[in-house]
């Protein structure tokens, strides 16, 4: 597999991971919301939960929006 593809390939992976996190925090985000724990606590968790979300997320991003450099510029 030639190196254009392997990126191609890890960019993919990297969104479906993303698609695939914000399923999972969306269904998490709705149990929370249907517990009976409580106004604070359930906004503890909810914090919990978003911080733990941007972390993921913003990991995947950043790494899908970095620039990829395959070779050095030739001196003219």
């Amino acid at each position: 597999m030639s190196r254009k593809n392997q990126l191609q390939n890890l960019k993919l992976q990297r969104e479906l991971l993303i698609k695939e996190l914000e399923s999972f925090y969306i269904n998490a985000f709705e149990r929370i919301a249907n517990l009976d724990l409580g106004e604070k606590n359930i906004a503890k968790l909810t914090q919990t939960l978003l911080q733990s979300r941007d972390a993921a997320i913003s990991i995947l991003q950043k790494e899908i929006e970095i620039p990829v450099i395959t070779r050095a510029p030739k001196n003219k």
